[in-house]
């Protein structure tokens, strides 16, 4: 089954709409991060701004409440000098200061010897709006022990106390300004209190809440009561002095709560509170994720806290990312649609001319290509095919042409290879009815014709032979092959001396010799009655000899190769050849066959094969020797013609 291959245009439209995906993401990301870092700044500039209101209607009811207390303390100061009713100045005062639920004084022990040990007259608004005077001292309500006494008398000016329960002069949660009473003698008699109610301060936090009650877009009142934000005050030792849950209210303790969790950072946001830090901290409170905001109430050295859970803050930003991200769908899919569009328009003539290019693969080159109305990159590439076209169906001419020539030319080295194979002999055994003498010979081109020669005849009883070797390969060194084994056969014919026939080859062939190629040639002379061998070496490898006696090489002069130069003197040499001994002749693509390692086939491996061959006939001496060159080079390319020729002797 074939598969239909993608299109250009379908590929290029993922490609930009991928592209335009990712930028698309990277952009709302980068939008999510910036907005919702505004909003953490934008919503901590808003809640430290509540915290300020807050401090700023403390600032203002506490400092009301010092300048009455200073103008009651010097009232009664005045009324001790006259011996006025203390408690009818105390529900004078309390009647000219809304902000106070109850004022008193308490005196120092036995001040009024007949009101005993503990004297605190004290006034007090009830809930109807009427004042009642008291005395409110007793072992049961020891103001002597009470925390805004001891530090009014013990600092010497006024003192904010800690917010505490009074169950016998105001009873409700309160907060005490105490300052300390002096008689006209400057003594020091006691402390005139007073009283602002803790549900004002509550009241304040509520009225402030519903006037903040949109963040972002979004309204308070619409959320669940679980993401609604809620705020707290604690004080200077870290008691709730507000919270929403009023059980908390003076009966807990930030500081303790915080020793009890798994975490630190509650005890850092305590820490950081009773310490009178501003900022921001992200907390774990009950399972939500929570920002809490939090700020000092500078004159009471009270800390007040808004809680404000993390969703609420980010809700505008995700709106405004989830808004993004539906627009950037939708402009990814427009994107789509009209890349789609635009880019198969844009890559039509490349289909065009690819069915084009099909064609021409296909051995049409005459195939017409489209004409392209732009000169774009598609038309550059239209054109440079369109020469590409041209030059291909001339090169497949000349290829043809090539061809033909290669094909003519090889058949005339084959022509070549089968005239010069027939110049040699190649009837084995050359002469069966002989008992004396036995000959096998074989050439291995490394070419389709070579340079290697061999050749041998019968004259008057004596065996006339030869090998050789041709400088180069290849057509040159067939051709003197040739003219070598023609003079050599034509030589023998009348001459018995080796080395004159060698020296009338040497001159035949050195004449118009412009090539300077050379010729390496032993040539022997085998008396077959008796033994007795004339030879004469030009250059070439020496014969081996070997017997039952052994193997060797027969000895030769050094004599420089036919070619060279005319009139040089060759020697004759002479050897008895034993019955039963087999000469061995080769040329030097024997010896210098390589491996594939670059290793040569070596002189001692041609004689540990003769010794592996001795008593067999020639023709399996030259076979084993051609399996053992070829086991050794194994797959490695000949390089050079090889050339055997095993001649064995017999006595007759």
């Amino acid at each position: 089954m074939t598969l239909k291959p993608h299109s250009f245009a379908s590929r290029l439209t993922r490609w930009i709409t991928l592209t335009v995906l990712l930028t698309m993401t990277a952009v709302s990301l980068l939008i999510l991060h910036l907005v919702t870092e505004a909003m953490m700044d934008e919503t901590q500039a808003r809640f430290h701004g509540i915290i300020n209101i807050v401090d700023s209607k403390v600032e203002g009811v506490l400092s009301s409440v010092e300048v009455a207390a200073g103008n009651n303390v010097n009232a009664i100061e005045k009324a001790l000098s006259r011996g006025d009713d203390i408690q009818i100045v105390l529900a004078e005062e309390l009647k000219l200061n809304p902000h106070v639920v109850g004022c008193g004084v308490g005196f120092i022990p036995n001040y009024f010897p007949e009101e005993g040990r503990w004297y605190e007259p004290y006034a007090v608004r009830r809930g109807n709006g009427n004042i009642e005077v008291s005395q409110i001292g007793s072992e049961y309500h020891d103001y002597l022990k009470s925390d805004w006494y001891i530090n009014a008398m013990k600092r010497n000016q006024g003192y904010w106390s800690d917010p505490y329960y009074d169950s016998e002069g105001g009873c409700t949660m309160m907060c005490t300004y105490a300052h300390p009473v002096y008689t006209e003698d400057g003594v020091l008699v006691g402390a005139f209190g007073s009283d602002i109610s803790l549900e004002w301060l509550t009241k304040q936090l509520v009225e402030i809440e519903k006037k903040s009650e949109t963040y972002g877009w979004l309204k308070v009142n619409r959320i669940n009561e679980e993401v609604r934000p809620y705020s707290f005050i604690i004080s200077r030792t870290g008691e709730y002095v507000v919270h929403p849950e009023t059980f908390r209210v003076l009966a807990g303790n930030m500081v303790n709560e915080a020793k009890h969790t798994d975490t630190d950072i509650d005890d850092k946001l305590a820490h950081k509170m009773i310490h009178g830090e501003t900022g921001y901290m992200t907390l774990d409170i009950d399972g939500r994720e929570c920002i809490v905001f939090y700020s000092p109430l500078k004159r009471t050295e009270w800390s007040m806290a808004i809680v404000v859970p993390r969703v609420l803050i980010l809700m505008p930003a995700y709106f405004l990312s989830t808004m993004v991200l539906v627009l950037m769908l939708i402009g990814l899919i427009i994107v789509f649609f009209v890349s789609r569009v635009a880019v198969r328009r844009i890559a039509k003539p490349l289909g065009i001319l690819a069915a084009s290019a099909d064609e021409v693969a296909k051995g049409h080159f005459d195939t017409p290509l489209p004409v392209l109305e732009h000169d774009d990159e598609i038309s550059h590439l239209r054109d440079s095919f369109e020469k590409m076209q041209t030059s291909l169906a001339d090169y497949i001419e000349k290829l043809k042409e090539s061809a033909a020539q290669k094909a003519s030319y090889e058949s005339e080295l084959n022509i070549a290879r089968d005239i010069q194979m027939s110049m040699l002999p190649k009837i084995f055994p050359p002469y069966p009815e002989r008992k004396d003498v036995d000959l096998y010979a074989q050439v291995l081109p490394a070419k389709a014709v070579g340079g290697d020669l061999y050749d041998f005849k019968i004259r008057d009883e004596h065996l006339f032979f030869c090998v050789g070797d041709v400088s180069g390969k290849g057509v040159p060194a067939a051709l003197v092959m040739a003219v070598t084994s023609a003079l050599f056969r034509s030589l023998s014919e009348k001459e018995d001396n080796p080395a004159r026939i060698m020296k009338a080859l040497n001159k035949a062939i050195s004449t118009r010799n412009e090539s300077l190629m050379f010729v390496t040639l032993f040539v022997g002379n085998l008396d077959l009655r008796t033994g007795t061998m004339q030879y004469c070496n030009a250059g070439h490898t020496p014969p081996a000899l070997s017997s039952n006696l052994g193997t060797g090489y027969l000895p030769c002069d050094a004599n420089v190769p036919i070619g060279i130069m005319p009139g040089v003197e060759y020697t004759l040499q002479v050897a008895d050849v034993k019955p039963g001994t087999t000469i061995f002749l080769y040329t030097d693509g024997l010896s210098e066959a390589e491996n594939e390692k670059y290793d040569l086939y070596g002189d001692g491996r041609i004689m540990e094969t003769l010794k592996e061959t001795i008593g067999q006939t020639p023709e399996r001496i030259v076979s084993r020797m051609k399996s053992s060159v070829r086991e050794f080079t194994g797959d490695a390319e000949q390089n050079d013609d090889l050339t055997m020729l095993a001649v064995q002797y017999y006595v007759k």
